[in-house]
């Protein structure tokens, strides 16, 4: 692949001629077998296209934190995001509700949770769990725990300073992708103080993989242009949820086999093998490799970012949602009890619910935990007719009902 700084930006590294044949040489195969991979999974999505009734797009991204008001704190001061829910504790101090209904140890308890808007695209979910044999280890991207945000920017040369003159820990970039099916995208990632990762990515003129006939992934550009709730220059809101699996084909299939996703963007592989490229760029062992990457989207709303690594120092242990590494990904659907029936006949372990919460700031919403075999929890979430919190909330939480959906590509259009 061949990634360069963007105009205008301070001067980076550039990538050693070794590495672009070898990773060049990489993407030639990589792109030469997309379009077959592409016809498969459409393929697959025509031979099964039942999806969960009424489901709109991703509602949220959940994230465990050491501290929830520290992080909190960051992400309003750094981000200016808005806080308008805070609900919570939820404990079963004797029973088992804690396993049924999330996965997590019976004596585990959750002090609080807050959700946070930035932009005008899917939430940020924030947790905070005190449970027994808690791992506190941060995952690296390159583990099956790893997992980052990443927000689309309109100017990220402009977001990248603005992000360093906050002292936010910068890894290389900004980096573009000029060859292969990403062509087009530009990326810069940071690690925060609680140990999340979080991306930058612009697109302003579409990627090479965009072809008329083709439904592209959604953007958060359809929802419009302007910086809302957000401190961040030309911020628009959260474009993907990226984690990582152990196998990227089964986790792909499974979200179109099941959740009626589809495919659009494949690519990969992404190496360098003798520099320390990869270290710089994404904190991992400098021998890691990507071996693919999968993007899949399912209705209007952010998209999920499928990793498969080759790493030596590689953990294969799947966090539990109580762990620092835990975290989950919720989508909207208008109808939960129908959308956990459809699921209840699908490859999945269903955890207790629907659950509907009656009380508090979060009365109104219904949810239903379902654990894939890709180590990641699924959320179905369900608010027909708000929230409590709506009634004093000077900003409410971005609703998914309100994105605009994309379309079948016709001519390339530029923004």
């Amino acid at each position: 692949m061949s990634l360069e700084p963007s105009s205008g930006g301070a001067p980076q590294r550039r990538v050693s001629r070794r590495t672009f044949l070898f990773t060049g040489a990489q993407l030639a195969a990589a792109t030469a077998a997309l379009p077959l991979a592409l016809e498969g999974t459409d393929a697959a999505l025509a031979a099964t296209p039942s999806r969960p009734p009424g489901l709109v797009g991703m509602d949220h991204a959940g994230i465990m934190v050491p501290n929830i008001e520290e992080a909190t704190s960051w992400f309003r001061d750094v981000l200016g995001a808005q806080d308008p829910l805070t609900f919570g504790p939820f404990s079963d101090p004797t029973g088992n509700l804690m396993t049924e209904l999330v996965g997590v140890n019976p004596r585990a308890v959750i002090p609080q949770i807050k959700q946070l808007r930035i932009g005008h695209s899917a939430n940020i979910e924030l947790l905070e769990y005190q449970a027994p044999h808690q791992d506190h280890t941060h995952p690296k991207n390159s583990d099956f725990g790893g997992h980052h945000i990443a927000f689309y920017v309109t100017d990220i040369d402009k977001a990248v300073r603005y992000m360093k003159s906050r002292g936010v820990e910068h890894l290389l970039g900004p980096f573009s992708v000029t060859a292969g099916p990403a062509a087009g995208q530009t990326i810069n990632y940071f690690r925060t103080p609680f140990g999340l990762f979080i991306e930058f990515i612009t697109y302003p003129h579409g990627e090479a993989y965009q072809r008329p006939g083709l439904r592209p992934l959604w953007s958060p550009k359809l929802n419009g242009l302007d910086s809302v709730q957000t401190r961040v220059p030309g911020l628009i809101g959260i474009d993907h949820i990226g984690f990582t699996v152990p196998n990227v084909d089964e986790a792909a299939r499974w979200f179109v086999n099941v959740l009626g996703f589809t495919n659009p963007l494949t690519w990969g592989p992404f190496a360098d093998p003798t520099g320390n490229l990869m270290r710089q760029l994404l904190d991992v062992n400098p021998r890691a490799v990507i071996e693919q990457v999968r993007m899949v989207r399912g209705g209007a709303g952010a998209n999920v970012e499928l990793f498969q690594w080759k790493a030596p120092d590689q953990s294969h242990k799947f966090p539990l949602n109580s762990d620092y590494g835990g975290h989950h990904i919720a989508f909207y659907v208008r109808d939960i009890a129908k959308a956990v029936k459809y699921m209840e006949s699908k490859p999945v372990k269903k955890l207790l619910g629907p659950f509907s919460i009656t009380s508090g700031p979060a009365a109104g919403q219904t949810i239903n935990y379902f654990y894939p075999p890709f180590g990641t929890y699924v959320e179905f979430i369900s608010y027909p007719h708000g929230m409590a919190y709506e009634k004093t909330a000077a900003v409410p939480l971005w609703d998914p009902r309100h994105n605009r959906p994309t379309r079948v590509q016709r001519t390339p259009t530029a923004s």
